[in-house]
């Protein structure tokens, strides 16, 4: 079974952070598989040890897995069966568990188009605080959703998520989230993220061989600047060689006369 690697480590860490009688849910449709995967996890209250409680789950749940740790924190995966009571679908937690975590997938959507889904969520006990979270799909149009005092954020993709914090909620007593949105494409997040990261690798290779050709002009255009330098230097040394080899200066005058002259040009005295 397929799911978040990252929001399932969030997941697992916040249900060891939050205190006694406190819960996380995240709601995240079509993210790797065109279904939604729920994600809850919470602690008992003290109140609560030793009893079994229970939770629905929505109507067009496919399978519920547990979610738990060794000791070693290796993440296990138990699957977990459904119940039926007073007209809802329910998963139990055992009474010698304190901190519960589970995964909740749902039958995929068919084909595209409108999608809407429907939770009737409903605790067994009462809950004190619990952080909901709806995460809307990438590439959705037309979102929309049960929770209006929701904060919003996005991550450096453009995702964004619903955040609530739900606090005494009673035993028993159904709350209804819905979820409402249009994926004309049937795709999912996690391919449209495929597809944007498949753009990148396009770019570096149309701008690295430019920066490469450019790279390599420089780095020979400066070894023949150096060397044009150096042949004029030393062009400069021969020059200054061979007038001092053909030509002497006149001990009368001073003035420069060649090596077979025998009287200088100039003042006439003699070599």
């Amino acid at each position: 079974m397929s799911y978040n690697p990252y929001s399932l480590y969030l997941l697992i860490l916040l249900s060891y952070l939050y205190g006694m009688n406190s819960g996380r849910m995240s709601i995240i449709p079509e993210y790797d598989y065109n279904g939604v995967t729920i994600l809850i996890s919470g602690q008992r209250d003290s109140t609560n040890k030793g009893k079994l409680l229970s939770v629905t789950v929505p109507a067009t749940t496919d399978s519920v897995l547990r979610i738990f740790t060794d000791n070693n924190n290796e993440i296990y995966f138990e699957p977990q069966n459904i119940v039926v009571r007073n007209g809802h679908r329910w998963i139990d937690f055992p009474p010698e568990i304190d901190r519960y975590s589970f995964m909740i997938k749902t039958r995929s959507f068919s084909g595209s188009g409108r999608r809407n889904f429907n939770y009737d969520l409903i605790f067994s006990f009462p809950v004190s605080n619990l952080l909901l979270e709806i995460q809307q799909p990438l590439g959705s149009k037309n979102f929309s959703h049960s929770e209006s005092e929701a904060t919003v954020e996005s991550d450096q993709h453009g995702m964004r998520s619903y955040t609530v914090k739900l606090s005494q909620i009673p035993a028993n007593e159904p709350r209804d989230i819905w979820i409402k949105y249009d994926n004309s494409r049937g795709i999912t997040s996690l391919a449209l993220l495929a597809e944007m990261m498949s753009t990148v690798p396009q770019v570096e290779k149309e701008v690295e061989p430019k920066n490469s050709i450019i790279r390599h002009k420089l780095y020979i255009l400066e070894p023949l600047i150096a060397l044009a330098v150096v042949t004029i230097i030393i062009a400069a040394i021969l020059i200054l060689l061979k007038e001092k080899l053909t030509t002497k200066t006149c001990l009368n005058c001073s003035k420069r006369i060649a090596v077979k002259d025998k009287f200088c040009p100039n003042c006439g005295n003699k070599i």
